[in-house]
């Protein structure tokens, strides 16, 4: 339960801006290199389209989500990936 709270506490402190966007996106791509059950290729366009899809969003409150999401997925092994 500790370890969860610390990733929410975290997730909180990563305000959204073009730095932390990019820092996520580079760190997801990284931590795709370790994968051994899923295809990397694949692993790699999945991040790309889903970064592209959200990349014209212009609403504040959902910018932040996709940014919590996203540092979700990569604190939580990449959703069990790894």
């Amino acid at each position: 339960m500790k370890k969860n709270h610390w990733l929410v506490t975290m997730m909180l402190q990563v305000a959204w801006s073009r730095q932390a966007v990019l820092g996520l996106y580079k760190r997801l791509l990284r931590e795709g290199t370790n994968l051994r059950y899923t295809d990397q290729e694949f692993y790699k366009r999945s991040i790309q389209k889903e970064f592209r899809v959200h990349q014209a969003e212009k609403n504040q409150a959902e910018q932040q989500r996709q940014l919590d999401r996203g540092f979700y997925f990569l604190h939580s092994k990449l959703g069990g990936l790894v």
